[in-house]
């Protein structure tokens, strides 16, 4: 959610714009999924608490998928 809606933070947004239908449908997606699972909305990647043998945080892509 955070790199869809953070552009809007420092730029405007006009209707019908590219970056305005983007984060129409991703909101749009994220509350469907939410809705389905009967979780909360508005999930991004994330780290998770596990490290590799060098004790660097391990990074996994997890959220909601585009298409169900």
């Amino acid at each position: 959610m955070f790199e869809y809606l953070m552009p809007l933070l420092v730029m405007p947004n006009y209707e019908n714009t590219l970056l305005d239908r983007a984060c129409r449908a991703v909101v749009q997606r994220q509350i469907e999924y939410g809705l389905s699972r009967g979780v909360p909305w508005g999930i991004s990647e994330s780290g998770y608490n596990r490290t590799d043998i060098q004790l660097n945080y391990q990074y996994r892509a997890f959220g909601v998928p585009v298409w169900v």
